[in-house]
């Protein structure tokens, strides 16, 4: 008798803000290496994300959705935009460090302001839907002014002259996302890309 009241929050498109930073200028490493076109390559990194953050498996799987639409909204790699996450926050949508970046994305709030006013405010920086959205739109940013994946990283760090060492942020990055590529390809994320028959 009752119709089901709760209403769904829909959080706008960042594709259009996205659209004005030219395509020319995205370094195709950024770009969507289509792993996670299946139902089975997103449940296999889901349960991956799940196991190695320990987050249920419910949130993993709408991180890795949201990922994939924003990832088509700024035509960006979802496995890339998933792979900042871990490094950022290991998954954790309430994070917050001491230099004020929040969210799975870890965006610098108090930078960024504008960019959270189509969801609210500020206060959305804990919302993973706006979050990814503010996130990769500064991402693609980034990654258009420096030339490149790895500069674009650094840049997104906020620390665009640090070093590229085994232990740097861009490497785990390229790492989180090379583990997560190999478990959708269904091969074990420790091994290189070839098997023995």
């Amino acid at each position: 008798e009752f119709a089901n009241t709760e209403s769904v929050t829909v959080y706008p498109s960042i594709a259009t803000a996205a659209a004005a930073i030219p395509a020319s200028k995205i370094d195709h490493a950024a770009l969507d290496a289509q792993f996670l076109k299946g139902d089975k390559e997103r449940h296999a990194v889901a349960n991956h994300l799940a196991t190695k953050y320990r987050i249920s498996t419910a949130e993993s799987l709408s991180y890795v959705s949201h990922a994939i639409e924003v990832a088509n909204e700024v035509n960006l790699d979802p496995v890339l935009l998933l792979a900042i996450m871990a490094t950022e926050s290991s998954l954790n949508p309430n994070a917050q460090s001491r230099a004020g970046a929040q969210g799975l994305m870890q965006v610098l709030t108090r930078v960024h302001t504008e960019k959270f006013e189509p969801y609210g405010g500020t206060v959305a920086a804990f919302v993973p839907e706006a979050n990814i959205r503010v996130g990769a739109l500064i991402l693609k940013a980034c990654i258009a002014k420096a030339g490149s994946l790895e500069a674009g990283l650094r840049s997104y760090l906020g620390a665009p002259n640090a070093s590229s060492g085994p232990n740097s942020y861009t490497n785990k990055v390229i790492a989180e996302r090379e583990e997560l590529n190999a478990v959708a390809r269904n091969r074990s994320p420790r091994t290189s890309g070839n098997s023995s028959a």
